[in-house]
């Protein structure tokens, strides 16, 4: 079983007006959505802040407001509306005003419906925004209970920076890519 894991493709980082967008996200929607029909389950990590997030710049954090939970900016693309209806599951992180979470999956236990499929799961194959910090920090968690299964795709990737951060990560982890 190949299992795809889209990390944070929301409107306020792929959106070239989305409040954090990451140049180069605007391309991912549709790539993914076509790469999609490839595997057997997808999982979507959702950044999902509280108004009053640690991470924003109002509360001393280092980011503007962004993926504000229930808002535009938060919103999926429009392309993954068939993955979704076909029962891709949402994993919602970054909850709790108090605590930055750039990695999804960080408390995942076996009552999860998430740790069922990657537990089945041939091949984890991560893709999505951003490499140098969520797509990263989303399979070093992922890399603690699978690292075998971890696979990163970096042509389904943007980043901040320009890819470094997430091409050592890779170099350093001995990381798999497609």
């Amino acid at each position: 079983m190949k299992t795809l894991v889209v990390i944070d493709v929301q409107r306020d980082f792929f959106c070239p007006e989305g409040s954090l967008y990451v140049k180069g996200g605007e391309t991912l929607p549709a790539k993914i959505a076509a790469a999609a029909a490839d595997y057997d389950a997808v999982v979507f990590t959702l950044d999902w802040h509280p108004g009053d997030h640690c991470s924003f710049a109002a509360q001393d954090g280092p980011w503007p407001p962004h993926c504000v939970a229930f808002t535009q900016g938060a919103g999926l693309a429009d392309e993954f509306s068939m993955m979704l209806a076909d029962g891709a599951l949402l994993h919602f992180k970054g909850t709790d005003p108090g605590k930055e979470q750039y990695g999804g999956f960080e408390f995942i236990s076996e009552s999860d419906p998430e740790y069922a499929v990657f537990e089945n799961s041939d091949t984890i194959e991560i893709c999505g925004i951003a490499g140098d910090y969520c797509v990263k920090e989303t399979a070093a968690v992922l890399m603690k209970h699978w690292p075998e299964k971890i696979v990163l795709l970096p042509e389904l990737i943007a980043s901040i920076d320009d890819g470094t951060t997430l091409r050592c990560f890779i170099e350093k982890n001995n990381l798999k890519t497609k």
